[in-house]
C-alpha cells in the first residue's frame, strides 16, 4: 500500500511541477492517468493482502491453533 501511495504522490508532484516527457500534451495526460491507475492497483493489492492475512489469523485463533498464553 505504501508503494501505491508513493506512486500517487510522485504523479501528483510531477503534475503540479509541470514535469513531463517531451511530446504532445496527450502523452503526458495518458502517463499521468496510467500512473494513477497503477497507484490504485498497488494500494488495492496491498489492502487485499492485509485483509487475507488478517482473515488467516482469525481462523487460526478461532480453531485454537494459535500460541498458548499463560
Amino acid at each position: 500500500m505504501v508503494l501505491g501511495a508513493a506512486v500517487g504522490v510522485s504523479v501528483a508532484i510531477s503534475m503540479l511541477a509541470h514535469v513531463g516527457v517531451a511530446g504532445p500534451w496527450l502523452v503526458n495526460v495518458a502517463l499521468a492517468k496510467l500512473g494513477l491507475v497503477a497507484s490504485f492497483g498497488l494500494m488495492a493489492g496491498g489492502a487485499m493482502s492485509v485483509r487475507i492475512g488478517n482473515r488467516r489469523k482469525r481462523r487460526e485463533l478461532a480453531a485454537g491453533d494459535g500460541p498458548r498464553v499463560g
